[in-house]
């Protein structure tokens, strides 16, 4: 068995059909059609059903697919790290739901890689708590952090444990309401409900939980109470912060932002008379993978803000 044996099955898998996983191989489809049968011939089972349709994992395939995806990973970082020789690249990859505090962790991180001077490779990607989960189940994220609240943390808690995930819960901390300094009500301390009812209130229009459990909105689709309701629906973390800063009387039900950005667009945070819900984020990383230098690095820099114990690298996480 190879290393490249398993990079096709993988790939089969993934496009659900021989011929397509040949294209994005570079290669005939009759090669990858025998090479896979020689693998099935190894292992002495099938991991594909052939179809009309495509192909079809078997259950022996499923788990052996998974395997070989883990494999395929820790060669992939195996090669980077020691591909320029002495020099070691250090390499991590991070998917988050939208945050400006791990935004801002993540350049303070990467400002410490520049100054530790080896070459590095990092990527960084804002997304759904259901692509956080699925991004280091399969391995294409290093770590993930969730961001969830009171209402919806269990169940994305039980999912990621799930996929086999380590969750690591970081502090929760209550809802403000987030609006530009030059919003009528910015000089309140204080800010009910009923005080926003005439603005325009902003909502990522992609999350498939609501942040805050007044903010269910559907775009197109209004509870019949809200009707006269002003909301504008975006879809990065970018626009929503042009849009609070430039949109007149415009503001977000979020968790706490960051100084360095409140600063940058204007913005403010004001207390609010939030019912006992609080937002929780926590960090998944995978229990089947080893956990790197640069994972350790990365996790115990958001656990040190949080005045948490450090994170190790056994299995099995914390000390």
């Amino acid at each position: 068995m190879t290393i490249q044996q398993l990079i096709y099955a993988v790939e089969a898998y993934r496009c659900g059909s021989i011929s397509r996983a040949a294209q994005n191989l570079f290669m005939a489809q009759p090669n990858l059609s025998a090479a896979i049968r020689e693998l099935e011939s190894e292992l002495g089972a099938r991991i594909f059903h052939r179809t009309r349709q495509g192909i079809e994992c078997t259950e022996f395939g499923k788990a052996f697919v998974s395997y070989a995806s883990d494999v395929i990973t820790r060669f992939d970082r195996l090669q980077n790290m020691y591909k320029s020789g002495v020099r070691q690249t250090r390499v991590l990859s991070l998917i988050t739901g939208r945050s400006s505090e791990i935004c801002i962790s993540m350049t303070e991180y990467v400002n410490r890689l520049a100054e530790g001077g080896l070459p590095f490779r990092v990527k960084f990607q804002e997304d759904s708590n259901y692509k956080v989960i699925g991004g280091v189940a399969s391995g294409e994220a290093d770590v993930g952090i969730l961001r969830a609240n009171t209402h919806d943390v269990e169940f994305f808690f039980k999912m990621a444990d799930s996929k086999d995930l380590q969750v690591i819960a970081l502090p929760p901390r209550p809802y403000v309401v987030l609006f530009s300094r030059k919003h009528p009500l910015a000089e309140e301390d204080y800010i009910t409900q009923q005080m926003l009812q005439p603005y325009t209130e902003v909502v990522h229009g992609d999350y498939e939980m609501p942040m805050y459990p007044f903010s269910d909105y559907k775009y197109g689709s209004f509870p019949p109470k809200e009707e006269e309701k002003n909301v504008v629906f975006v879809y990065d973390r970018g626009t929503l912060m042009d849009t609070l800063a430039n949109v007149r009387g415009s503001y977000i039900w979020t968790c706490s932002t960051h100084p360095i950005l409140m600063e940058t667009y204007g913005l403010v945070e004001r207390r609010c008379d939030a019912p006992p819900v609080q937002g929780i984020d926590a960090v998944v990383i995978s229990k089947k993978s080893p956990v790197t230098q640069e994972m350790q690095d990365f996790v115990n820099l958001l656990l040190e803000k949080c005045g948490l114990p450090p994170l190790s690298r056994k299995r099995g996480g914390r000390r």
